[in-house]
C-alpha cells in the first residue's frame, strides 16, 4: 500500500472536503431553488384566487345591470347591449372553465389565504433563483461552493421551517391548500407534494396565464356591463322625460274636468268641506305645473314627475270625497221629493175621491132626471142626426172601431174600469154611434124595434146596445156613470129592449174632471258615472 506524503494528504483531504462541500452546498441551492419556486406558484395561486373573485364580482356586477335594463328591453340599444353582455358573460365563464377554474367557491371571506403579506415579501425577496450545478461553470468546485453559499443563505430548512411557524405558510408537511383550479398536477405543487423544479414551475406559469385571463374576463364583463348601464341610463332619461311629459297632460285634463265637475255640482254637497279640499287640492296641482325642471338631468325630471303625480293623486281623492258627498245629497234629495210627491198623490187622490164622488151623484142626478133617456141633440153638436162626422166624436180605447160623444165615451171608459175591476173582462156590446145610412139598413132588418132613421139616439152617438152580460151590469150600476136603461125599454115598457142604454149626463165629466198633479222628478248626479 502505497501512503501519500503530508502535503499530498493534505491536498487530497482538501480536495474531499470540497467535493463533500460542494455536493452538500449543490444540494441545499437546489433545495431552495425549488422552495422559491413553490412560494412563487403559491403567489401565483394567490392572484388567481384574486382574479377568480374579481371575475365573480364582475359577473355579479353584469346580472345586476341587466336586472335593471330590463324595464327597458323594449329599446333597441339596450337590448344589444343586453344581449352583447349575455355573449361576454358566457365567454367569460368558457374561459374559466377553459382554465379549470371554479367561479363560486362559496364565501370568500372564509377562503383561506395561500400567503400571509409578511412572509411572501420575505420569501420572495429573499430566495432569488439558485443556479443549477449545470450552470456552475468549470472555474473550480471550492468557487462554486462559495458562490452557491452566497446566493442563498437564509434558504436552509430550518429557515424555511422558522417561517412557516411564524407566518402560516403549509409546507409539505402540514395541510392542503384550498384548490384554486381543477388541476391536479397543479394542486400538487400547491399541496407541496410535487418537488420536481420543472413540475413547479410550468405549475406556476399555468397559475399565471390564468390570473391573466381570469383578469382579461373580468375587464371586458365590466366594460360591456358599463355599455349597459349607459344605454338604461339613457333609456331611462327618455322614459322619464316621456312620463313627465304624460304625467303634465294628464294632470292639465284633469284640472280642466274637475273645473267643470265642481261647477257642475254647484254647492249641491252633503258636507261643503270637501268643495273647500278640491278648491285646494287644484291649488297645489296647478302650482306643480308651473313648476320647471333640468330636462337634462333625470333626478330633477324624476323629482317634479313625482310632484305632479302626488298632486295629482291628492287631487283625484279630494274629488272622490267630492262625488261621494254629491251622491249622498242627491240621494237625500230624491228622498225628499219622493216624500213630497207622495204627499202631493195623497192631496191629488183625496181631491178625485171627492171629485169622483160628487161625479158620481151628479151622474145619479142626470139619470133620475131623465129616467126615460135622452131627447134631442147634445150641447154643442150642429150636424143632423146620424151625420155626425167622426171629428166630433171620440173612440172607444177597448172597443175598436166604436165611437160615441165624447163625453159618453167617457163615462164609458169609467163604467168598463169598474166592470173589469169586479168580473176580469172588459164590457161587450155591438152598437154604438150609427149613421143615418146603417140607421136605414137597421130599420130595415127590425122594423118593430129599430127607430125610424133619423130619430135614434144611436145617430147623436148616446146610445149602446149590450151583449147580455154587459147590459145587465150597466142596467144595474149604470147610473153611477151617466147611463140609464130607459123606461120604454125596460120590461114592461112600450118597445122592451134590455141591450140598450143610452148616457144621459153629456157636461158632467168636463165639469168634474180635475187634472193629475205635475210631480217633481229626480234630481240625477251632476257628474258622470264613475269610471
Amino acid at each position: 500500500m502505497t501512503f501519500l506524503s503530508s502535503p499530498l494528504r493534505r491536498i487530497a483531504a482538501a480536495s474531499a472536503v470540497a467535493c463533500l462541500g460542494l455536493g452538500a452546498g449543490v444540494a441545499g441551492a437546489h433545495a431552495a431553488t425549488v422552495e422559491s419556486a413553490l412560494l412563487q406558484a403559491r403567489a401565483a395561486a394567490k392572484a388567481v384566487e384574486s382574479k377568480r373573485e374579481g371575475l365573480v364580482e364582475s359577473i355579479d356586477l353584469a346580472n345586476t345591470v341587466a336586472g335593471d335594463a330590463e324595464a327597458h328591453l323594449s329599446e333597441g340599444a339596450v337590448s344589444s347591449a343586453v344581449d352583447q353582455l349575455d355573449s361576454t358573460v358566457s365567454a367569460a365563464e368558457f374561459t374559466a372553465a377553459a382554465h379549470n377554474v371554479v367561479l363560486d367557491p362559496g364565501d370568500s371571506e372564509a377562503r383561506p389565504t395561500f400567503l400571509a403579506p409578511a412572509a411572501e415579501g420575505f420569501l420572495l425577496a429573499s430566495a432569488p433563483e439558485a443556479q443549477s450545478v449545470a450552470d456552475v461553470p468549470s472555474a473550480g468546485l471550492a468557487l462554486a461552493v462559495s458562490e452557491l453559499d452566497r446566493q442563498v443563505p437564509t434558504l436552509d430548512v430550518a429557515s424555511i421551517e422558522a417561517i412557516d411557524a411564524s407566518t402560516g405558510v403549509v409546507t409539505a408537511t402540514g395541510d392542503s391548500v384550498s384548490q384554486v383550479i381543477e388541476d391536479p398536477d397543479v394542486q400538487a405543487v400547491l399541496d407541496r407534494q410535487e418537488r420536481d423544479l420543472t413540475a413547479v414551475r410550468a405549475a406556476t406559469e399555468e397559475l399565471q396565464r390564468t390570473a391573466d385571463a381570469l383578469d382579461a374576463a373580468a375587464a371586458e364583463v365590466t366594460r360591456v356591463a358599463d355599455e349597459v348601464s349607459g344605454a338604461t341610463a339613457v333609456a331611462a332619461h327618455v322614459a322619464a322625460l316621456t312620463s313627465l311629459d304624460t304625467q303634465i297632460g294628464t294632470a292639465d285634463d284633469d284640472l280642466a274636468s274637475t273645473f267643470d265637475a265642481l261647477a257642475a255640482v254647484g254647492d249641491h254637497v252633503t258636507d261643503p268641506a270637501v268643495l273647500e279640499h278640491a278648491a285646494t287640492a287644484r291649488n297645489v296641482l296647478k302650482a306643480a305645473l308651473v313648476s320647471s325642471a333640468d330636462r337634462g338631468d333625470v333626478d330633477s325630471v324624476r323629482t317634479l314627475t313625482d310632484t305632479i303625480d302626488a298632486a295629482s293623486t291628492s287631487l283625484d281623492e279630494a274629488m272622490a270625497a267630492v262625488r261621494a258627498s254629491h251622491l249622498a245629497w242627491v240621494d237625500a234629495e230624491n228622498t225628499r221629493i219622493d216624500a213630497q210627491n207622495d204627499q202631493t198623490m195623497r192631496d191629488y187622490e183625496a181631491a178625485q175621491a171627492e171629485a169622483q164622488a160628487a161625479l158620481t151623484e151628479q151622474y145619479r142626478a142626470a139619470v133620475a132626471a131623465h129616467q126615460n133617456g135622452w131627447t134631442g141633440a147634445p150641447t154643442g153638436v150642429t150636424y143632423a142626426n146620424g151625420r155626425v162626422p167622426a171629428s166630433q166624436l171620440c173612440s172607444i180605447s177597448f172597443a175598436p172601431g166604436q165611437m160615441l160623444q165624447c163625453d159618453a165615451a167617457q163615462a164609458l171608459e169609467r163604467a168598463d174600469a169598474a166592470y173589469m175591476a169586479e168580473t176580469g173582462q172588459h164590457l161587450s156590446f155591438t152598437d154604438t154611434y150609427r149613421s143615418y145610412a146603417s140607421q136605414v139598413a137597421t130599420r130595415a132588418a127590425k122594423p118593430t124595434t129599430a127607430a125610424v132613421p133619423g130619430t135614434s139616439n144611436h145617430g147623436w152617438g148616446m146610445a149602446v146596445d149590450f151583449d147580455p152580460a154587459s147590459a145587465a151590469w150597466m142596467t144595474a150600476h149604470g147610473a153611477e156613470f151617466g147611463w140609464v136603461h130607459p123606461a120604454w125599454a125596460r120590461s114592461g115598457g112600450s118597445k122592451p129592449e134590455s141591450w140598450h142604454l143610452e148616457f144621459v149626463a153629456p157636461g158632467v165629466a168636463d165639469a168634474a174632471a180635475t187634472a193629475a198633479p205635475e210631480l217633481i222628478p229626480h234630481v240625477a248626479s251632476a257628474l258622470p258615472d264613475a269610471a
